[in-house]
């Protein structure tokens, strides 16, 4: 796993942590508690974070965002279509004008 995404899990789950109870300051001190707060920490995060990952919310705002892209996709698609059409038309009346004069 990745050190930044453990990382990431450290801190959610000290988040979670700290509202479900207040440490004692002394574990913070000890470097062996440290190292067995900081491994809960990631677990507390990972778990978390799956839960929010697989919830029903999250995987609509999933769905949705998705949907947006596509549509935002099309929308690029389209505006450059008609750009290069109106250059095409732009070009078609300038030629025929200068045939004509």
């Amino acid at each position: 796993m990745p050190k930044a995404q453990e990382m990431l899990y450290a801190v959610v789950g000290a988040g979670e942590f700290a509202v479900e109870k207040v440490v004692d300051a002394r574990q913070v001190i000890d470097r062996q508690r440290s190292q067995k707060a900081y491994s809960d920490f990631v677990k507390r995060g990972r778990t978390l974070s799956t839960k929010i990952k697989n919830s029903g919310p999250s995987k609509q705002a999933k769905a949705q965002t998705k949907v947006a892209r596509t549509q935002v996709k099309a929308a690029a698609t389209s505006v450059s279509k008609a750009v290069r059409a109106n250059a095409k038309a732009t070009r078609s009346a300038a030629t025929k004008a200068r045939k004509a004069s």
